[in-house]
């Protein structure tokens, strides 16, 4: 795999039902369990209106509004998000679909509550376009919100990282390349699913940020870190943590 192979546009390809075949462990139960632990370290309760960043087909945010939660799905895909609307039925008055850019949230001082799972975060090319997700975060939360942005801990993904697999997956072989690009800071994947002769190839290629970075523009963006987990049970971070969770508030209005 080599640095050409890469598509800068990548997410503009990739996330749709072929990017759900290479990830069905990413399920309703999961989701589940992340929203469980959401509201124990969020105020999800009092909470008029959350937004969704990066909602894809919809699993947290269809829970969320399951337990009576006000909540807005945003997405860049317009199949995740018609598959998202379909799961949710038309009766359904707790949640609403927009489709766009995340570094251009249409809304201002609009929600109480920011989440964004399964690492929504660095698809961009350089840091001033990642920072602009942040900001966009900034902008759209209340004076006083809360966010929770689930990411890769950098030096887990580095260490842990496997060159190259494959597996059969519900009548597809897929396959996924990996490696880390010391002079971009990204993990670069390619993935080539096959079925019956036919052969179609995505790109994967995320900005990993570490916590020291992560804090810095976190704060530039005009918001506060609060609190770091390193999965979705709660436990401590550190270096060895499979995930990054950053967890946080707007400054309050003066």
């Amino acid at each position: 795999m080599t640095a050409g192979n890469t598509n800068d546009a990548w997410y503009e390809d990739w996330f749709g039902e072929d990017y759900l075949k290479v990830y069905p462990h990413r399920d309703e139960a999961e989701a589940r369990q992340q929203v469980d632990f959401v509201a124990r370290i969020l105020p999800l309760a009092s909470a008029e209106r959350i937004l969704d960043l990066g909602c894809g087909s919809g699993r947290h945010a269809l829970e969320m509004s399951g337990r009576g939660f006000n909540v807005t799905c945003f997405d860049l895909s317009s199949v995740l998000l018609a598959l998202a609307k379909k799961k949710s039925g038309n009766d359904n008055c707790c949640v609403r679909f927009i489709e766009g850019d995340m570094r251009y949230l249409p809304f201002r001082s609009a929600f109480d509550v920011v989440v964004s799972f399964f690492t929504t975060f660095g698809y961009f090319e350089t840091d001033e376009e990642n920072m602009k997700t942040l900001q966009s975060i900034s902008r759209v939360l209340k004076p006083g919100g809360a966010f929770m942005q689930d990411y890769l801990n950098k030096d887990y993904v580095i260490r842990n990282l496997v060159p190259a697999d494959s597996r059969k997956e519900n009548g597809f072989e897929i396959g996924q390349e990996r490696r880390f690009n010391q002079q971009t800071q990204r993990v670069e994947k390619k993935i080539t699913l096959k079925q019956n002769g036919n052969i179609r190839t995505y790109f994967e290629s995320v900005r990993v940020y570490s916590l020291a970075e992560m804090k810095n523009m976190i704060a530039k963006a005009g918001l506060i870190l609060t609190q770091t987990f390193g999965d979705f049970n709660g436990s401590t971070f550190s270096e060895n943590s499979p995930r990054l969770i950053l967890v946080g508030r707007k400054e309050s209005a003066a």
